[in-house]
């Protein structure tokens, strides 16, 4: 049976490197809700920007769903930064009897700085498409990120010993 693979960590921890990562390991359909989000461009107003993530969210679910039914493993490159998130998530994983793993990218602060760095002056050059991390947006995301404990994660993820 296929299996789903949710990835958690704070904003430019390293995630769609992990991912691509475990892609290169076993072919697997990687699902981002930035990829949407950011492909929306212009049409997306900031003020509509997180209404329209719970929507970008549900939709990759289903497509999730279809891809895992064909045998094809899914990657959900989406952070899952509140711990409510995570638990609603793996009750419906449980109760939709869908074979899944817990990947979290623990990130010190040191490297996490570093990896905004190097992300915008990525974005800067047009190398990637992805948010730019301001200070504002920095900030906003290490207050609303909870990192998981250890007992709801499957594999632990350390940078660092990359």
């Amino acid at each position: 049976m296929a299996t789903l693979h949710l990835i958690c960590g704070i904003i430019s921890s390293g995630k769609t490197t992990y991912a691509r990562r475990m892609m290169a390991q076993k072919p697997a359909l990687l699902l981002s809700v930035d990829e949407v989000t950011l492909a929306l461009g212009s049409i997306l107003p900031p003020e509509r920007h997180d209404d329209t993530t719970v929507c970008v969210k549900k939709y990759l679910m289903q497509k999730a769903e279809e891809s895992l039914v064909a045998g094809l493993d899914v990657i959900f490159d989406w952070g899952f930064w509140r711990a409510a998130e995570r638990r609603a998530m793996e009750a419906y994983l449980q109760c939709a009897g869908i074979e899944h793993v817990w990947h979290y990218i623990d990130i010190s602060e040191e490297r996490w700085e570093m990896y905004i760095a190097g992300r915008n002056e990525s974005v800067q050059r047009g190398d990637i498409c992805a948010y730019y991390v301001d200070e504002g947006l920095k900030q906003k995301c290490a207050g609303l990120f909870e990192p998981p404990l250890r007992e709801e994660i499957d594999v632990w993820y350390l940078p660092e010993d990359a």
